[in-house]
């Protein structure tokens, strides 16, 4: 009962082919145009932030403790980095201010937070690129569309779901979390880029950048978080670490999740080494399989995947001793699980964690 992934809503598996390989040089091309991009915001930042230095610090607070801009359709509230890996979408749309707007590029940048040593291939940056083109099925009931057309989805949603619903696909598509997104378009980077190309006339310009840094770039990262994303942007010698994403890659899941697994485990949770059970307490068949596929790709150790003695629990909930655990901390926020009890007769003596799965997952694991 638990092998089964196809009532989750995802498409059929395809027939999987080799990563073609991508010449070193288009592999440059694509990682300096991601680089290029977030260095203009990493710039334009430092920019606004001196400004904002010399209005007050009643300003000052306020810019550092909230997001800079909130997108269209974006759940509320604002994110800062995590302990261990941060995953930030970046969502380049033909037009920012249009939220039905098609993407024009989607990539997910992943950052280890929590250890800058780890070995040549896995350390800094690494970023993703995903085919537009290859058709998903979109969660919350749309069916199968294009992944370039999912944000523009988002504006049929009452509310509207336009970043929210993009992340929530690429999250289950892919298994993994998103922990934060910035939302831009070339046009509007390409008049930052301009202001701060101005010389000592920029000076004067200064209370301009600020509003175009503002109405330019949507993001719910708070400004000491975009500052460290830029940290890593400049210091990360990424040209390698890119991967162009191909339609068979992204629909083969065994295979994806291997390669997934290389760039993408969480540190801090392969550091603490876990054992992990997940227990499917609701009718759904493949759940717990399903949110196992996040666990191992954070590099969890999952030792267990079965049913649960009920099948109708409301509220999922964790089963932990430990008095501290980033692995129990990180998993509670991705699986937006609120209870962890010390102890509960059905969770076993081999695991360290168990995790039980209610109804309130079914179509919240993103």
């Amino acid at each position: 009962m638990e092998l089964r992934i196809s009532d989750l809503g995802f498409m059929p598996r395809k027939r999987y082919k080799h990563r073609k390989k991508i010449s070193s040089w288009k592999k440059l091309k694509l990682s300096k145009k991601i680089q290029h991009r977030l260095k203009i915001l990493g710039l334009a930042l430092v920019v606004v932030f001196a400004t904002i230095v010399v209005s007050g610090a009643v300003a000052l607070y306020q810019f550092f403790s909230k997001p800079m801009a909130t997108a269209a359709g974006a759940v509320d509230g604002d994110v800062t980095f995590p302990g261990g890996r941060f995953n930030l979408l970046l969502v380049n749309l033909e037009d920012a201010s249009d939220p039905t707007s098609l993407i024009k590029e989607l990539s997910i940048i992943s950052i280890d937070v929590g250890n800058r040593d780890l070995p040549a291939g896995r350390q800094g940056l690494f970023t993703i690129k995903l085919p537009l083109e290859a058709e998903v099925v979109v969660p919350q009931g749309f069916g199968g569309h294009k992944l370039k057309e999912v944000y523009s989805l988002g504006a049929l949603s009452r509310p509207q779901a336009n970043l929210d619903l993009t992340a929530q696909t690429v999250s289950k598509l892919l298994a993994l979390p998103i922990d934060g997104y910035i939302v831009t378009d070339d046009d509007g980077l390409g008049r930052i880029d301009n202001y701060l190309g101005g010389g000592l006339r920029m000076v004067k310009l200064l209370p301009n950048l600020l509003t175009e840094v503002r109405r330019q770039i949507k993001t719910n990262l708070t400004f000491p978080s975009l500052l460290r994303v830029g940290q890593f942007v400049w210091s990360a010698n990424s040209s390698e670490d890119v991967w162009m994403m191909s339609e068979e890659e992204l629909f083969d899941w065994q295979h994806l999740d291997l390669e997934l697994q290389k760039y993408f485990l969480d540190s801090k949770i392969v550091e603490e080494r876990l054992k992990i059970q997940i227990l499917n307490a609701t009718e759904k068949s493949g759940l717990a399989t399903h949110v196992a596929r996040y666990v191992k790709n954070l590099g969890g150790d999952v030792i267990i995947i079965s049913n649960f003695d009920q099948t109708d629990l409301r509220q999922s909930f964790m089963v932990s001793s430990l008095d501290e655990s980033h692995t129990v901390e990180r998993l509670k926020n991705v699986l937006q699980i609120e209870e962890v009890r010390k102890e509960f007769e059905g969770a076993g003596e081999r695991a360290d964690l168990t995790i039980i799965l209610g109804l309130d997952c079914v179509y919240r694991v993103r």
